[in-house]
């Protein structure tokens, strides 16, 4: 009945030269599982920066339950502990999913991860119970207790590292240059709202300060962000960390971090012979450019290179032909 109730709710989708498709609620009502795996299928090397999961509210049990002393065949018999077990299951229960899988994390993962649901006393609401929906939108507002960390790890993430040119051996240790850059659609709006609420937040290589979060890092043409940032490092090797620092209190990793410098050079392709693949050159620059920022971040990958990537051609034995007379 519970499957039928499915089927006829949620109608299987036929797509031509594909097959007919339906609803996964009946394996994965948490796609948390999945949606990591094509994360790994499609980026290979990457992780998510945050996980999010949103449910829809589960039965908080206060009290462990009591056996009863009476047999009763609609409770204990097979078709009842059949249904309870399926209800129950990893594949249907979309809060036991999250916790099986929350279990298995190793705990610098579980920064990353977080969790909304709603814990509900007594029997969930039915589908349809319109009556219920104030106490839900209160019960809501009640537990909403990490959603501002939740909020602060997203706008951490919003910003991302760029090297502009390979790093550079200087004293015994590798300088870095580069630009951390936003990818929020209104980077002005963004650095407002940081700004209004956390004023003295600033960006931090572990614990040496990079610079603080200022409008004057927006360009006036075309509103992008982006701050220069310098920093040293013992190996191009060693994994660093760059943090948005909010407060005292709050810090959190930005886009693609803790990782190593190794890693920026390959996904850039800084080391390549004959210049990157969007066919941008680094060792020179068009003529034409949309605003100051691009030109600043294109001379210093042009400086770096003319300093640190000078190959040496291997030396070619002239072979000269003997003339004839």
């Amino acid at each position: 009945m519970f499957c039928a109730y499915r089927y006829s709710y949620f109608k299987p989708k036929q797509l031509r030269d594909f097959g007919t498709f339906q609803d996964g609620g009946l394996k994965y009502n948490n796609p948390v599982r999945p949606g990591l795996r094509e994360v790994q299928r499609i980026w290979e090397d990457r992780e998510c920066d945050i996980v999010l999961s949103i449910g829809t509210g589960y039965e908080q049990k206060l009290t462990s339950p009591v056996a009863s002393n009476v047999r009763n065949l609609f409770q204990d018999g097979t078709l009842a502990r059949f249904y309870r077990a399926a209800l129950q299951s990893l594949s249907l229960n979309g809060q036991l999913s999250w916790e099986d899988h929350w279990s298995g994390l190793p705990d610098d993962a579980k920064k990353q991860q977080f969790r909304l649901n709603l814990p509900l006393v007594g029997k969930e609401p039915s589908i349809d119970d319109v009556g219920s929906m104030q106490y839900l939108q209160d019960q809501i507002q009640y537990h909403l207790e990490d959603i501002e960390g939740i909020a602060r790890a997203f706008k951490a993430v919003s910003f991302f590292f760029e090297l502009n040119g390979l790093p550079l051996f200087e004293g015994g240790r590798y300088c870095c240059r580069g630009s951390v850059l936003s990818r929020s659609p209104n980077s002005l709006d963004l650095i407002r709202s940081l700004g209004l609420n956390y004023p003295y937040a600033q960006f931090f290589n572990q614990d040496v300060p990079l610079g603080f979060l200022r409008a004057s890092d927006i360009c006036t043409l075309c509103g992008c962000f982006q701050k220069e940032v310098t920093f040293y490092v013992r190996h191009p090797t060693d994994r660093v960390n760059l943090q948005l620092v909010f407060n005292r209190l709050y810090r959190r990793s930005i886009s693609a971090f803790p990782q190593s410098l190794d890693w920026f050079v390959d996904r850039q392709k800084l080391d390549a012979y004959f210049g990157q693949p969007d066919h941008k050159s680094r060792t020179g620059h068009s003529r034409e450019h949309r605003c100051p920022c691009e030109v600043r971040r294109r001379q210093d990958v042009s400086t770096s290179e003319a300093t640190n990537k000078k190959r040496s051609l291997p030396l070619q034995m002239r072979v000269r032909k003997k003339r004839r007379y």
